[in-house]
């Protein structure tokens, strides 16, 4: 009997002691990761997620597109890059990775926007952008005629009350548009 409780106490003190480990590594606050590394908790390995810092979100990106047939612009519509998501995606969000890739592609094209003060050739030549072009071009919908397309990235700063503080970010040069495959050759 003495066996179980000694094992059940080594597993309770060991648990107990990473958790204490994962706590103390994910607060903003460094103050303790000198101790976490020297420490004698240190042998016990913790993922460090500081989720919000050193650099937490400030701002909402949005994506635009709009459809140009014949030289002429439709308005412009935003794409959801980030749906609603269901209340058990706590634990199991499967559907997740489609919009992750949208949101770091939005990311990859902002940060080169900025560095490069918006030189298209360079914004162009990112992965991002191929991504974004790609999606455009074969995952959304257009007008049946239109033979280009173009995105725009917009970014939102929430205000006091429901204001917010709206800057373009980037806008794509015109994309052209794959025409549609005959119905003979998507038969294949």
């Amino acid at each position: 009997m003495n066996g179980q409780r000694a094992v059940y106490a080594a597993v309770s003190t060991g648990l107990a002691a990473w958790l204490v480990r994962t706590a103390a590594g994910q607060l903003p606050d460094r103050r303790f990761d000198h101790l976490l590394a020297r420490g004698p908790l240190r042998f016990l390995r913790a993922p460090n997620w500081r989720f919000f810092g050193p650099n937490p979100g400030v701002s909402d990106s949005h994506l635009l597109y709009r459809d140009i047939t014949c030289g002429t612009a439709a308005p412009w519509r935003e794409i959801v890059v980030t749906p609603d998501r269901p209340w058990y995606a706590l634990a199991w969000n499967a559907g997740n990775r489609a919009p992750k890739v949208l949101f770091d592609a939005l990311q990859v094209i902002t940060v080169v926007a900025t560095e490069s003060s918006a030189d298209m050739d360079r914004i162009a030549a990112t992965p991002g952008y191929r991504i974004l072009e790609n999606y455009l071009t074969v995952r959304i919908p257009h007008e049946p005629d239109a033979d280009h397309t173009q995105f725009m990235l917009l970014r939102a700063h929430p205000e006091h009350g429901q204001r917010h503080a709206v800057e373009p970010v980037f806008a794509s040069e015109h994309i052209p548009l794959r025409p549609p495959r005959p119905a003979a050759a998507t038969a294949r």
